[in-house]
């Protein structure tokens, strides 16, 4: 997954991939990051300086996703609702008060390198014993 420091010891993992091929743990650990980026910039905690223009991991993968709210909140919805039909007790937790700038609504739509890069590190943090539990 790609993470990057948002605040201090806490890493965030945005994924490409459908949240279908998620395993248990890196959905539900996406599920609950995700919203931290939102939460940032309803804050008003957040930069567009140096952001990158192309999809990374590692330092500048949070910062990419700053101005991407439509493509952040599209996908926390198919990460929840992926978590409901696996059976899962999730809260929804998406962040009230943000910005109208249409600037900070960008989607995004993952290129194949993005999507390659994304499941190669998938593959590496995939845990030893990682769970797919069947849709409901």
């Amino acid at each position: 997954m790609g993470y990057e420091i948002i605040k201090r010891d806490f890493m965030t993992r945005i994924n490409l991939v459908p949240p279908a091929e998620l395993c248990d743990q890196h959905l539900l650990a996406e599920h609950r990051e995700l919203t931290r980026i939102p939460n940032a910039v309803a804050k008003g905690k957040f930069s567009l300086k140096g952001q990158p223009e192309y999809y990374k991991l590692g330092e500048g993968h949070v910062r990419f996703f700053f101005n991407k709210l439509a493509f952040l909140k599209q996908r926390y919805d198919l990460l929840h609702e992926e978590c409901l039909a696996r059976g899962f007790n999730v809260q929804y937790f998406w962040a009230e008060e943000l910005p109208d700038d249409p600037n900070l609504w960008q989607n995004y739509l993952p290129t194949e390198n993005a999507l390659a890069l994304n499941r190669e590190r998938i593959a590496l943090r995939m845990p030893v014993k990682a769970r797919f539990t069947a849709r409901k």
